[in-house]
């Protein structure tokens, strides 16, 4: 006898841009609140498991969490060599917090979330995901907008994060991705520091804010880089920028490379797997000759 099709009542939907999207169908609503800066939502969803859900955006998904966040954080930090401070702008589900406390050499890492429900949350519901990475005697908590932090404080660090939801029109995050922004990130910098941001989509004709992005670094940075990978949990190929002050991700050796990712445990880089993430596909090239956009305060550049 042929199985019955299994009730899907409840689905989650994402808009990828203005014409298309793609949704999951939802198996478990663990929790549903609004904060005083987004809405949050963790829920399991039909394929990719436990998911934590911001202002309609998956941000973690326990499927394939770890694609994202081991390039977004381990190249700069092979990138910056021996790192011992590093700052996380968002995060606040502590996964690349406990992507970067896998190295012996950090002895400070600083996470600024301006949600403290977002870490509350993923301290109790996340924890075997995030490793118990907010326990951790290195980590400092501090709950405030990433963006006065940075202009506030004084300490250098030789890796900065910016782990934030998208620049969403109504979200709390558009101003951590301007021109301005940047040059107060430098300035926070060592001089062997590298800023990372996570810079949304890329694919023909819809990779927009990540070719802003980079322009936008190559405005306050010697140096620009990017890295790539595809996540089941995003139904698409995601990338992030990387300002650098002295040596970019390329200019690392092979050597090197491999000697660091032999000394930490990881689920999706390897040394090839560095050299393919950080490759520039022929059309982005092209696409990057023909763009100029800047993202400013005055001029933010929003996403769907």
């Amino acid at each position: 006898m042929r199985k019955s099709e299994p009730m899907r009542c409840k689905f989650y939907f994402d808009w990828t841009d203005k014409s298309s999207g793609f949704f999951y169908s939802i198996k478990e609503v663990i929790l549903s609140k609004k904060t005083d800066f987004q809405q949050i939502d963790l829920v399991v969803l039909e394929e990719v498991g436990l998911a934590l859900i911001l202002d309609g955006k998956v941000q973690i998904a326990e499927l394939d969490e770890f694609s994202y966040h081991e390039p977004l954080v381990h190249i700069p930090l092979i990138t910056c060599g021996s790192p011992e401070t590093v700052l996380i702008v968002g995060g606040g589900d502590g996964c690349a917090l406990r992507e970067a406390l896998k190295y012996k050499s950090i002895k400070r890492c600083v996470l600024v979330d301006i949600d403290r429900e977002v870490v509350e949350i993923s301290k109790e519901y996340l924890n075997h995901i995030n490793k118990g990475s907010f326990f951790d005697p290195r980590v400092e908590v501090f709950f405030e907008d990433g963006r006065k932090f940075i202009e506030n404080t004084h300490e250098k660090f030789d890796v900065i994060i910016i782990d934030t939801v998208d620049p969403l029109e109504y979200g709390p995050s558009y101003l951590l991705f301007t021109k301005e922004f940047m040059i107060k990130v430098k300035e926070r910098l060592t001089e062997r520091g590298v800023v990372a941001v996570q810079s949304n989509t890329i694919f023909p004709g819809g990779s927009k804010f990540l070719l802003a992005m980079y322009k936008t670094l190559e405005k306050v940075f010697p140096k620009v880089s990017f890295a790539w990978t595809y996540l089941k949990s995003f139904m698409l190929s995601w990338a992030f920028t990387f300002g650098c002050v002295a040596r970019k991700p390329e200019e690392v050796p092979y050597e090197e490379v491999e000697k660091v990712l032999s000394q930490i445990e990881t689920r999706f880089l390897t040394p090839e797997v560095y050299r393919a993430c950080i490759s520039k596909p022929k059309f982005f090239i092209e696409d990057l000759k023909n763009f100029d956009q800047i993202i400013t305060d005055e001029k933010p550049l929003f996403v769907y």
